[in-house]
C-alpha cells in the first residue's frame, strides 16, 4: 500500500510541476508566504509568555526608536562586561548609532567590536525601500575597540573569520540590522559553527516576518538550535536571544 501511495504522490507532484501553477498563481506567493510565516511568528511570540523577560513592552501601541538602547542596557546589566570582555559584532551599521552606544556603554579594555556594512545601502529591495536605500558614510569613531568592515557580508565575512578573532574563550555577541531575510540567513549560518551556549543575538527587525524572523526561525530549525528570550521592545521588533 505504501508503494502505491508514494506512485500516486510522485505522479501528482510530476502532473502539478507540468502544468506551470506559477503562471496562474505566482502573483499570490508573497501572500501564501506572509501568512505563513505570521502565524509561526504569532505562536512564537505567544510561547515566550511563559518566560519571565528582562524587559517587554507587549503590547504598546507606539513604537519608539529608542526604546532599543533600554533593551541594550538591559540584556548589559546582567553580562559583568567589567570583568569578561566580549567579542561584538554588528550586522547592518548605516549611521552607527548602536554600534556608538556599545562602544560608549562598555568599558572593558578587551572588548573586540566590528560593524559590518555596504555603506552603500540595501543590496536589494527590503519591503517599500528600495535598493541603495540607508546609504551612509562610514562612521567615525576613535575608540580602538571598534573598526568596520565594508562590503557585503557575503565577501568580508569570510575574510574576518580567517583572522581568528572568534575564540571560545569570549563570550560572542552578535546585533543583526541587516532587515533583509537573505542576508540575516547567511550571516546566521555562516556563523552557526562559531556561537555557543550563552551567546546574544539581537534582531533590530524581528516581528517582520518574511525577513528577520523567518530567517532566525530557519536557522533554528536547519541547526536544532535553542534559543531562550532574554528580552523584546516594539512589540517584538527589537528582540535579545540568548543561545542556550
Amino acid at each position: 500500500m505504501k508503494r502505491y501511495k508514494i506512485k500516486f504522490i510522485t505522479f501528482f507532484k510530476n502532473l502539478i510541476l507540468l502544468l506551470r501553477p506559477h503562471l496562474v498563481f505566482g502573483f499570490i506567493q508573497h501572500l501564501f508566504l506572509t501568512i505563513s510565516n505570521t502565524i509561526q511568528l504569532s505562536r512564537w511570540i505567544s510561547a515566550q509568555s511563559k518566560n519571565k523577560l528582562l524587559i517587554n513592552d507587549f503590547f504598546d501601541w507606539k513604537r519608539d526608536h529608542y526604546k532599543r538602547y533600554g533593551l541594550y542596557q538591559s540584556v548589559l546589566n546582567i553580562l559583568n562586561e567589567e570583568k569578561a570582555a566580549f567579542n561584538y559584532l554588528e550586522f547592518g551599521v548605516c549611521r552607527g548609532e548602536s554600534f556608538k552606544w556599545w562602544l560608549e556603554n562598555t568599558k572593558n579594555s578587551e572588548h573586540l567590536m566590528v560593524g559590518f556594512d555596504t555603506f552603500e545601502g540595501l543590496p536589494e529591495n527590503w519591503g517599500v525601500f528600495k535598493k541603495g536605500d540607508m546609504n551612509a558614510e562610514i562612521p567615525l569613531i576613535e575608540d580602538p575597540r571598534g573598526r568596520f568592515v565594508k562590503g557585503l557580508f557575503q565577501d568580508t565575512l569570510p575574510s574576518f573569520l580567517k583572522e581568528g578573532h572568534l575564540t571560545n574563550d569570549k563570550k560572542l555577541i552578535v546585533h543583526l540590522d541587516a532587515d533583509l531575510f537573505t542576508s540575516t540567513l547567511y550571516v546566521l549560518t555562516t556563523l552557526a559553527p562559531y556561537l555557543k551556549k550563552g551567546d546574544i543575538l539581537f534582531f533590530d527587525e524581528f516581528n517582520v516576518p518574511n525577513h528577520e524572523f523567518f530567517a532566525f526561525k530557519m536557522f533554528c530549525d536547519s541547526y536544532y538550535i535553542k534559543t531562550k528570550l532574554l528580552g523584546a521592545v516594539n512589540n517584538y521588533y527589537q528582540v535579545a536571544i540568548e543561545i542556550e
